[in-house]
């Protein structure tokens, strides 16, 4: 090869080397872009959907088991946490219609619950409270017209079952969430302290829009983790399935899951510097 032919080769090569390096540039910023635009709140992690004309919700999930890891309290609710599934939670009109389990701590010892979430009297009420750990529960929820919901929840391990049927004006009906939360102590005005749980598996995934059914998937649902005062990821949605029918909550190592700020500059400080190095190499 004489002289000329192998400068070009060369710059061809270095030509590839930036271009390859341009791409993955743009991917990683593109993933941590992603990653950063996600849905978070302080309370909530789970699947939502939004959409006009929301009739109905459903989806079963085991009774999660908690480890208290607050003790000595005394006639106090010192952690919990709910798995449940509602309608118009998401959009924050203060007319939800929720119904789920709870999984709490009171003295420091677990507690168990079925409750249906009661918008007009603006509290929960106890569905049955011999709900243990490990029961399968199913629950749903649909709009029968003229302001009327149907809430349903099911503890098949136990053979309890409970259907009530609202009347809410005002209802939007513009979203369906199904959560894991941890609840707000009326009495304190405090968020609960998350106790310990493992991953809960929400199945049976369901709602529907202008009373057609669609997964998750097929209704665009959007994941949303759970995060703390410093914006640190503390339990997130995961796994949905290609059916787009189940997915898991689970709670996340204190690591940050994502390049921060400073890792995410000092990598392209190196691109930029790998960059210069090859330019300057194409030129001669």
């Amino acid at each position: 090869m004489n002289y000329l032919a192998y400068v070009s080769t060369l710059k061809s090569h270095n030509v590839k080397k930036i271009v390859l390096l341009f791409l993955v540039t743009s991917l990683m910023l593109a993933a941590v872009k992603s990653a950063f635009a996600q849905q978070t709140s302080t309370n909530w992690a789970g699947y939502t959907i939004t959409s006009n004309d929301v009739t109905g919700i459903s989806a079963s999930w085991t009774v999660p088991a908690v480890q208290c890891t607050v003790t000595g309290a005394t006639n106090q609710w010192t952690q919990g946490l709910s798995v449940w599934i509602g309608l118009d939670g998401w959009n924050n009109n203060g007319i939800p219609e929720q119904i789920g389990t709870d999984s709490d701590c009171y003295n420091g010892s677990p507690t168990y619950s079925a409750w249906e979430e009661d918008p007009t009297l603006s509290t929960s009420l106890i569905a049955f409270g011999d709900t243990e750990a490990g029961d399968h529960v199913t629950a749903s929820i649909a709009y029968l017209g003229s302001n009327q919901f149907q809430l349903s929840i099911k503890d098949i391990t136990q053979g309890e079952s409970r259907t009530y049927t609202v009347i809410i004006r005002g209802a939007l009906r513009s979203s369906a969430e199904w959560i894991l939360e941890a609840w707000y102590n009326i009495n304190t005005g405090k968020q609960a302290t998350l106790p310990s749980f493992q991953p809960i598996i929400f199945n049976d995934c369901s709602a529907s829009v202008n009373n057609t059914a669609g997964s998750i998937s097929q209704l665009k649902g959007e994941p949303l983790n759970m995060v703390d005062k410093n914006n640190n990821t503390v339990v997130t949605a995961q796994g949905l399935n290609q059916a787009g029918t189940s997915f898991s909550v689970a709670e996340v190592s204190p690591a940050p899951e994502f390049p921060n700020a400073v890792l995410v500059l000092a990598t392209l400080f190196t691109v930029l510097v790998i960059l210069r190095k090859q330019i300057a190499h194409s030129a001669l």
